[in-house]
């Protein structure tokens, strides 16, 4: 099983290596992709639909609210003893090829901004992970993807604080 908030954190540090290797190599290719002062209109955008998603997310909306499917996770009888770690896995390797290959080509083809666009979902996941932060402090409970084998997808709880060090220890103790 997965902890949803490191799911997501692994979903975004995908998405920048997507976006350094595309700026990379379309910039290798074509230069600069925008200039400054494009950049920061554009960034710009980008944060300003990360905030309206995050905010939609927040909602209980039924197609785009967050906190009802965190609401109907089932209850683990008791946290997982074995988690994908996100330091061992910090990149999602198929994600990372789905967003870099396509990005590069319409890069590199057609327009040298499109390089910039990984940056997107990267900000919109940040929200998520907010949200769930924020839901799993204020009810006590540890979300977790996996927990049903026919769907990987549904959420899951477990009661308790998460811990810093992620094995499971309470938070200032190395597991044994």
């Amino acid at each position: 099983m997965d902890r949803y908030v490191h799911h997501e954190l692994r979903s975004v540090y995908t998405a920048l290596a997507a976006l350094a290797v595309s700026l990379a190599a379309t910039s290798g290719v074509h230069g600069a992709p925008m200039t400054a002062y494009g950049v920061g209109r554009f960034a710009l955008g980008l944060v300003a639909f990360a905030v309206v998603c995050t905010l939609l997310g927040a909602t209980r909306l039924k197609w785009v609210g967050e906190i009802r499917d965190f609401e109907a996770a089932i209850p683990l009888p008791e946290a997982p003893a074995k988690s994908i770690g996100l330091r061992r896995h910090p990149l999602n390797w198929w994600l990372f090829t789905v967003m870099t290959v396509p990005t590069l080509v319409l890069a590199i083809a057609w327009a040298p901004w499109i390089a910039l666009l990984p940056l997107w979902p990267a900000l919109a996941w940040l929200g998520q992970i907010w949200l769930a932060v924020d839901w799993e402090r204020r009810n006590g409970r540890v979300l977790w993807r996996g927990a049903d084998s026919d769907a990987p997808w549904k959420l899951a709880y477990s009661v308790g604080v998460p811990s810093r060090n992620g094995a499971g220890a309470p938070a200032g103790t190395t597991p044994a």
